[in-house]
């Protein structure tokens, strides 16, 4: 298992390109919500290069089936457009995103892990720039439980997405648009502490063009 998460983490880093990046994180372990049941949580992102404050609603839409949406703003400092030719602007942005996640291996079934597949996008956008991002993920977990309703579930997520970026060039008199598209890859590991009263607090690393770390809160609403 070391040498599989070993190989999986060395290519992860060697694939992830010097561009952009995801922001709005994995933020759950595999299982999804049971039909009916819904999710809210509030999160702070620290980046290289930015930082964010978004909340998350997740609701479950039949057996072994749930879908987010995630909504904030991110700051994007000036080290992030170091790539993009001539732009040296800081600045603010309102940060949209969506998933479906779909599990098929139980712990509580037998299996040795809980493990889910899914798919999202994440889109931001300033008056300069743009990033649109559409992929899969693989999501396994393991749930430790050590006094009554309590728990830490260990996860990680393994992103594969296409993104399109589309960026104006300051050093070009006519300041025409220009864009880029590319396959990523980014890894996010994270955990999940269950506390009573639906209460969990979550923490993640992100692994991906622009390394940072998100924290925050998940509520059990209903």
């Amino acid at each position: 298992m070391r040498r599989i998460f070993s190989i999986v983490l060395i290519i992860v880093l060697i694939s992830i390109p010097k561009a952009s990046a995801q922001f709005l994180g994995q933020l759950r372990p595999a299982p999804t919500l049971n039909k009916g049941e819904a999710l809210g949580g509030a999160y702070m992102g620290v980046y290289e290069d930015a930082f964010s404050i978004f909340g998350q609603f997740r609701y479950g839409i039949a057996r072994y089936f749930d879908l987010g949406f995630k909504m904030g703003m991110i700051g994007l400092n000036r080290g992030y457009f170091q790539w993009s030719p001539g732009y040296r602007k800081s600045s603010t942005s309102l940060t949209v995103g969506g998933d479906i996640k779909y599990w098929f291996t139980e712990q509580r079934a037998g299996d040795p892990l809980d493990v889910s597949i899914g798919g999202g996008s994440e889109y931001l956008s300033t008056s300069d720039y743009s990033l649109f991002s559409l992929g899969g993920n693989i999501i396994a977990s393991y749930q430790i439980r050590y006094y009554q309703e309590k728990s830490v579930t260990p996860y990680g997520r393994l992103n594969v997405r296409w993104e399109r970026e589309v960026y104006k060039n300051v050093l070009r008199k006519n300041m025409k648009k220009h864009s880029d598209s590319a396959m990523d890859v980014a890894l996010a590991l994270g955990a999940e502490l269950k506390l009573p009263s639906n209460l969990h607090l979550v923490g993640e690393l992100e692994i991906d063009a622009n390394v940072g770390f998100v924290a925050g809160i998940n509520y059990g609403l209903f």
